[in-house]
Protein backbone atom coordinates (compact mmCIF):
# COMPACT_ATOMS: atom_id res chain seq x y z
CA UNK A 1 0.00 0.00 0.00
CA UNK A 2 1.29 3.27 -1.02
CA UNK A 3 1.44 6.52 1.19
CA UNK A 4 -1.68 8.06 -0.57
CA UNK A 5 -3.60 5.20 0.04
CA UNK A 6 -2.33 4.64 3.51
CA UNK A 7 -3.24 8.38 4.22
CA UNK A 8 -6.64 7.90 2.57
CA UNK A 9 -7.14 5.00 4.83
CA UNK A 10 -6.21 7.18 7.66
CA UNK A 11 -8.73 9.70 7.63
CA UNK A 12 -11.49 7.23 6.68
CA UNK A 13 -10.70 6.15 9.81
CA UNK A 14 -10.40 9.02 11.73
CA UNK A 15 -14.06 10.61 10.58
CA UNK A 16 -15.78 6.82 11.10
CA UNK A 17 -14.44 7.26 14.61
CA UNK A 18 -15.72 10.73 14.85
CA UNK A 19 -19.16 9.71 13.29
CA UNK A 20 -19.47 6.73 15.28
CA UNK A 21 -18.97 8.55 18.23
CA UNK A 22 -20.99 11.65 17.57
CA UNK A 23 -24.12 9.41 17.18
CA UNK A 24 -23.52 7.83 20.22
CA UNK A 25 -23.54 10.74 22.14
CA UNK A 26 -26.32 12.05 20.54
CA UNK A 27 -28.37 9.36 21.14
CA UNK A 28 -27.37 9.00 24.66
CA UNK A 29 -28.60 12.79 25.02
CA UNK A 30 -31.99 12.26 23.24
CA UNK A 31 -34.98 12.14 25.77
CA UNK A 32 -35.75 8.72 26.90
CA UNK A 33 -38.79 7.21 27.93
CA UNK A 34 -37.78 3.74 29.90
CA UNK A 35 -40.11 1.46 32.54
CA UNK A 36 -38.91 -1.11 34.32
CA UNK A 37 -40.78 -4.26 35.55
CA UNK A 38 -40.39 -5.02 39.27
CA UNK A 39 -41.82 -8.10 41.00
CA UNK A 40 -39.38 -9.10 43.51
CA UNK A 41 -39.56 -7.91 47.38
CA UNK A 42 -35.66 -8.04 47.51
CA UNK A 43 -34.36 -4.91 48.98
CA UNK A 44 -31.14 -5.31 46.32
CA UNK A 45 -33.26 -5.73 44.22
CA UNK A 46 -34.84 -2.16 44.57
CA UNK A 47 -31.66 -0.71 45.84
CA UNK A 48 -30.19 -1.34 42.21
CA UNK A 49 -33.31 0.00 40.40
CA UNK A 50 -32.80 3.35 42.35
CA UNK A 51 -29.39 3.16 41.49
CA UNK A 52 -30.12 2.95 37.97
CA UNK A 53 -32.45 5.99 38.07
CA UNK A 54 -30.23 8.09 39.68
CA UNK A 55 -27.22 6.67 37.28
CA UNK A 56 -29.46 6.86 33.94
CA UNK A 57 -30.80 10.77 35.13
CA UNK A 58 -27.27 11.88 35.57
CA UNK A 59 -26.20 10.67 32.42
CA UNK A 60 -29.01 11.88 30.74
CA UNK A 61 -31.19 14.57 32.80
CA UNK A 62 -34.35 14.57 30.19
CA UNK A 63 -35.09 10.73 30.93
CA UNK A 64 -38.53 9.72 31.86
CA UNK A 65 -38.28 6.81 33.93
CA UNK A 66 -41.30 4.40 35.90
CA UNK A 67 -41.15 1.30 37.70
CA UNK A 68 -44.66 -0.77 37.98
CA UNK A 69 -44.27 -3.25 41.15
CA UNK A 70 -46.20 -6.01 41.01
CA UNK A 71 -46.41 -9.32 43.40
CA UNK A 72 -44.08 -8.68 45.94
CA UNK A 73 -42.35 -5.68 45.10
CA UNK A 74 -45.78 -3.69 45.86
CA UNK A 75 -44.26 -3.82 49.42
CA UNK A 76 -41.30 -0.65 48.26
CA UNK A 77 -43.97 1.45 48.06
CA UNK A 78 -46.26 0.41 51.28
CA UNK A 79 -46.09 2.66 53.81
CA UNK A 80 -44.11 1.64 57.37
CA UNK A 81 -42.64 -0.66 55.20
CA UNK A 82 -40.61 1.21 52.88
CA UNK A 83 -36.87 1.02 53.19
CA UNK A 84 -35.52 3.41 50.67
CA UNK A 85 -38.61 6.15 51.34
CA UNK A 86 -35.71 9.01 51.50
CA UNK A 87 -34.36 7.65 47.70
CA UNK A 88 -37.72 7.41 46.10
CA UNK A 89 -38.91 11.16 47.42
CA UNK A 90 -35.24 12.48 46.12
CA UNK A 91 -36.09 10.82 42.64
CA UNK A 92 -40.07 11.82 42.62
CA UNK A 93 -38.52 15.25 43.54
CA UNK A 94 -36.68 15.23 40.33
CA UNK A 95 -40.32 15.21 38.26
CA UNK A 96 -39.50 12.73 35.37
CA UNK A 97 -39.79 9.48 38.01
CA UNK A 98 -43.17 7.58 38.86
CA UNK A 99 -43.58 4.91 41.09
CA UNK A 100 -46.71 2.72 39.89
CA UNK A 101 -48.16 -0.34 42.29
CA UNK A 102 -50.38 -2.83 40.62
CA UNK A 103 -54.13 -3.03 42.53
CA UNK A 104 -54.61 -6.87 41.68
CA UNK A 105 -51.13 -7.67 43.57
CA UNK A 106 -52.40 -5.39 46.40
CA UNK A 107 -55.41 -7.12 46.76
CA UNK A 108 -54.37 -10.90 45.94
CA UNK A 109 -51.84 -9.88 49.26
CA UNK A 110 -54.65 -8.48 51.18
CA UNK A 111 -53.09 -4.66 51.12
CA UNK A 112 -55.65 -1.93 51.75
CA UNK A 113 -54.91 0.56 48.83
CA UNK A 114 -54.50 3.32 51.47
CA UNK A 115 -50.98 1.67 52.81
CA UNK A 116 -49.59 2.63 49.74
CA UNK A 117 -47.51 5.93 49.95
CA UNK A 118 -48.55 9.05 48.78
CA UNK A 119 -45.51 8.85 46.30
CA UNK A 120 -46.55 6.07 44.26
CA UNK A 121 -49.92 5.64 42.07
CA UNK A 122 -52.18 2.81 42.23
CA UNK A 123 -52.56 1.31 38.48
CA UNK A 124 -55.44 -1.55 38.30
CA UNK A 125 -53.63 -3.97 36.40
CA UNK A 126 -49.53 -4.51 36.63
CA UNK A 127 -49.06 -6.01 33.19
CA UNK A 128 -51.71 -3.23 31.47
CA UNK A 129 -49.74 -0.11 32.52
CA UNK A 130 -46.28 -1.88 31.02
CA UNK A 131 -48.07 -3.02 28.07
CA UNK A 132 -49.70 0.76 27.33
CA UNK A 133 -46.13 1.91 28.45
CA UNK A 134 -44.08 -0.52 25.57
CA UNK A 135 -46.66 0.65 23.11
CA UNK A 136 -46.37 4.46 23.70
CA UNK A 137 -42.36 3.54 22.59
CA UNK A 138 -41.20 3.61 26.11
CA UNK A 139 -38.38 1.15 26.61
CA UNK A 140 -38.66 -1.96 28.86
CA UNK A 141 -36.43 -3.62 31.40
CA UNK A 142 -37.28 -6.59 33.63
CA UNK A 143 -35.23 -5.20 37.15
CA UNK A 144 -34.14 -8.31 38.78
CA UNK A 145 -31.24 -10.34 39.82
Amino acid sequence: MNSVNKKLMCKFFFAFIFLATAFNLKAQSEQQKIVYDLNSNDTAVHSTVLRQFNNVLKAAPGTELEVVCHGQAIYMLVKDKMYFEEKIKALKSMGKVNFKVCANSLKRMNVDQSLVSDLAEIVPVAILELAAKQKQGWSYIKAGN
